[in-house]
């Protein structure tokens, strides 16, 4: 299919409004980015959910505390596996000029060889990973595929939503395939048509309810509408919030604990964006799609998928764009990206065992500066495997 890829980049305004959903304990009024601590969650009803009236599609960006400590990964010196650490700490270094930066994590062969601070940042901070939190919506779709929810990548998403959602025409014809390759056809323009939806009382609806632009598969639209969208899918197909589903299949099996994750006013979870998490946990999930789903000796999400959701399905001379995961070359290598507006990265080359994760504050957007991670891949990384040998 000839169809030239729309470069739309994801979740970039943050509004000044804080999105509530259903009656779990409200977080303390006066949270905000100097951090507070919350209580490690054991239920998805116990996530603090904001105490405003106001619904917004983003959120502004507390950072949380996390109080249950991350003890899973195994640390070595950059030498033990064929890194130069001198080249790699300058890199670490010269990022310390970056107002906004919190975290970079570097991570070879399974194992963490470098790991900075910045800014006031630290291990148990959880924030914000904004559009990174979209990469992980294939394994979820994955896991209800082999668990019998839904029967496949082509089953057509008015087949898997509430009955109160009428699809007609060619939209009858968007498939979750659709939905997870940014192929619906359901016009969206990123960072616009949202502030549209928040006005509504039923996001799903007011989505749906979009002029089908094109014909499904046609042409690559980055929506995060369409995101949200598959998390009402996912909602309805498995009888649980996508929040409850993430966290029995995919987070619990990793020791992975979310401080918070935003809701629409139907109570559906944000779909790839509003999701926190710490820069280690960040990095777990990456390890798990370099790992190709599989976690301490179990497939925690099918292989299937973690060979498939990389995959170029738009190209650019520049990059790509697979299934919810972006595409990119860096020096001859293929990496395969998690992106998240103002920082939040996950850089896997698995050609080299390789995996990079950043996390930035995003608290204000007027102080963020996104960085670069694949100049710090080209300046820094990679050259330290090259001074290695």
């Amino acid at each position: 299919m000839n169809c030239k890829m729309v470069w739309l980049f994801p979740a970039l305004l943050i509004l000044p409004a804080l999105a509530c959903g259903g009656a779990s304990a409200p977080l303390p009024e006066d949270a905000s980015d100097a951090g507070i601590t919350a209580v490690a969650p054991q239920t998805c009803a116990e996530i603090g959910q904001r105490p405003d009236g106001k619904q917004t599609f983003y959120e502004p960006n507390p950072t949380y505390t996390d109080p249950a400590p991350d003890t899973f990964w195994q640390t070595a010196a950059p030498e033990d596996v064929g890194l130069d650490g001198r080249r790699l700490n300058k890199g670490l270094e010269a990022m310390e000029k970056e107002r906004s930066l919190f975290s970079v994590l570097v991570i070879k062969d399974g194992l963490l060889v470098a790991e900075r601070y910045y800014n006031g940042s630290a291990a148990d901070q959880s924030n914000n990973i904004h559009s990174a939190s979209k990469s992980f919506l294939p394994m979820l779709v994955s896991i209800a595929i082999e668990q019998g929810y839904i029967r496949g990548l082509d089953q057509p998403i008015y087949q898997l939503l509430p009955a109160r959602y009428e699809l007609a025409g060619e939209k009858r014809q968007i498939t979750v395939r659709h939905l997870l390759t940014m192929s619906s056809g359901v016009d969206w323009e990123e960072n616009w048509t949202e502030f549209w939806i928040e006005e509504e009382p039923d996001w799903v609806g007011a989505i749906l309810a979009r002029e089908q632009a094109a014909p499904p598969g046609a042409e690559f639209n980055y929506s995060t509408g369409m995101t949200h969208v598959l998390s009402a899918v996912l909602t309805e197909a498995t009888g649980m919030s996508t929040c409850e589903f993430a966290r029995q299949n995919l987070f619990d099996p990793l020791g992975i604990t979310i401080e918070h994750w935003g809701r629409d006013p139907q109570g559906v979870y944000s779909g790839g964006y509003n999701l926190y998490m710490t820069p280690r946990e960040l990095a777990k999930m990456g390890l798990l799609q370099l790992q190709n789903g599989r976690w301490q000796g179990r497939q925690i999400f099918p292989q299937w998928m973690a060979q498939q959701a990389p995959l170029e399905v738009w190209s650019e001379d520049d990059g790509g764009y697979g299934m919810l995961w972006w595409r990119q070359k860096i020096e001859g290598y293929n990496a395969v990206v998690a992106w998240g507006y103002g920082g939040q990265f996950i850089y896997l080359i698995p050609e080299l065992d390789l995996m990079l994760a950043t996390t930035e504050n995003t608290a204000d957007d007027h102080w963020n500066a996104e960085i670069d991670p694949a100049d710090f891949m080209r300046r820094y990384v990679l050259p330290a495997l090259a001074d290695a040998d």
